[in-house]
């Protein structure tokens, strides 16, 4: 009698177990056919379809990382971004080095102002095999919206370096030098780029513009000038040559202003309160 309970239980412990097992592997199953199915769901372009599958099998493994990468790349080509976003970080937590969740993110990180997340997937991908060099632009961009000029500096200054005849990086090495304070150091970016590429209308007004923050005001004439003798259509530069020439202790540039004024009145807006600016110098002038 007494060994008749324990034969039951160890009986009913056994299938326990074997219905467990049988479940487990059902569920196994039933992930990998799910996993299965979205992923043909996805090749045929229903994204709808491959979402919903993706999500049902992610209520068995969340962390399971094939579906949380194409659950991403569903949401992605469903043009649903912030979705895709949300999981491709997701799955980089549970696989941190792969090469294809980081590329995405590159890509997608700083639309959201991620630039850490951008930044950290490049290094991924440099680590992992790419050349860093492919991604000099990138960082430089990166590294400018994520205002950490030093880091901007750095690889605006390697992209020159590495190809002086390309005119699309010492504007923007010029302008981050100018906000970090350092003028000399802008202008003679923008000085290289004019040796390096031939004169330029808006190179010449950004180095007058460093010279005014030097208080040079008579290297801001000169290269107001330079830029008006490229670009003679160009208004902004003409009203900020006036304003220099009006602060000047001399009649005949105060009267060179007074005219620069007048001619371009109707063109410049209000903003600038021509129409004072012009009586005050009248008046100071006696006109």
């Amino acid at each position: 009698m007494n060994g008749t309970p324990v034969r039951f239980l160890l009986f009913s412990a056994a299938l326990f177990c074997l219905v467990f097992a049988v479940q487990c592997g059902k569920e196994t199953k039933d992930t990998g056919a799910l996993l299965q199915a979205g992923r043909q769901a996805l090749d045929s372009g229903d994204f709808n379809t491959a979402i919903n599958l993706f999500k049902e099998a992610l209520e068995q493994k969340p962390s399971d990382r094939d579906l949380l990468y194409y659950l991403a790349i569903s949401y992605k080509r469903f043009d649903l971004i912030d979705s895709a976003y949300y999981y491709f970080r997701r799955a980089r937590v549970y696989s941190p080095r792969d090469r294809d969740i980081n590329k995405e993110l590159v890509e997608l990180c700083p639309i959201y102002g991620d630039y850490d997340c951008a930044i950290n997937a490049i290094a991924v991908m440099v680590v992992t095999g790419d050349n860093e060099k492919m991604y000099w632009p990138v960082l430089a961009e990166l590294y400018y919206r994520k205002n950490d000029p030093d880091m901007a500096v750095k690889y605006y200054r390697l992209l020159i370096d590495d190809d002086p005849d390309d005119k699309s990086y010492y504007l923007p090495l010029a302008t981050t030098l100018s906000q970090m304070g350092q003028f000399e150091q802008s202008n003679q970016v923008l000085l290289l780029a004019e040796k390096n590429l031939g004169p330029s209308s808006e190179g010449f007004a950004n180095i007058a513009v460093n010279y005014i923050n030097l208080e040079r005001f008579d290297k801001a004439e000169e290269f107001f000038r330079k830029s008006l003798a490229v670009n003679p259509e160009n208004i902004p530069v003409w009203i900020n040559l006036a304003q220099i020439l009006s602060s000047r202790n001399d009649v005949a540039k105060k009267r060179e202003a007074l005219e620069i004024y007048k001619r371009y009145q109707a063109e410049t807006p209000r903003a600038y309160n021509l129409d004072s600016v012009i009586a005050a110098l009248e008046s100071e002038l006696g006109e």
